[in-house]
């Protein structure tokens, strides 16, 4: 009978070893980094000049919107909002929202947008020249933004829905669709993964 228990123990120690040592050698891969983001120079809704280098040492999440957008905008901008409580509690973590409209969104209706989601001072919500714009989405990025040449649709532009995760070094780390939930969660979760890096 003893010797039985004295058996169980050993391999359930055991069992739990290995557990444990698989853990440790499947622990998540580092998140890939696919292009670093070029420099630029746009305006924040406080009216302050924003370039790359005011979000080097800091993990942002980029997304392209407009703020009369009739499609996705509002709600891609509520799930950010949804997660900024926890993923903007760390004073290393941005949101970059940039306008594909910037003619129609001044920094005041900016302001204005930013209030209907109750956007922090860690959400910066960026116009400026629309030249650089599409060109920091299209090849900076690699996010579709363009005008739109339909005059029947509602949207005068086409922008991506994906939300862009940015290191600390200005790296691309991660593409999200901002219209899933559970996307928009798994990003949450890498943001933690790069503030840990």
């Amino acid at each position: 009978m003893l010797l039985r228990r004295l058996i169980y123990s050993t391999v359930a120690v055991f069992a739990v070893a290995a557990i444990c040592f698989q853990m440790m050698v499947h622990k998540s891969p580092p998140l890939p980094a696919f292009a670093q983001v070029p420099d630029f120079h746009l305006i924040e809704r406080s009216g302050k000049a924003v370039s790359l280098s005011d979000l080097k040492g800091k993990i942002w999440v980029a997304n392209f919107f407009y703020a009369s957008c009739p499609g996705p905008c509002p709600m891609i901008s509520n799930r950010l909002s949804s997660i900024q409580g926890e993923a903007l509690k760390s004073d290393d973590v941005r949101f970059v929202s940039i306008t594909t409209l910037p003619d129609m969104d001044t920094p005041e209706v900016l302001r204005q947008y930013a209030d209907r989601f109750h956007a922090s001072d860690k959400w910066l919500f960026l116009t400026g020249d629309k030249a650089q714009i599409f060109n920091l989405s299209n090849k900076g990025f690699m996010l579709t933004a363009a005008d739109q040449n339909d005059p029947s649709e509602a949207a005068p532009v086409i922008h991506s829905t994906k939300l862009a995760l940015v290191d600390k070094a200005g790296n691309i780390r991660g593409y999200y669709d901002g219209a899933d939930e559970a996307n928009v969660k798994l990003l949450a979760d890498d943001i933690k993964k790069l503030l840990h890096e």
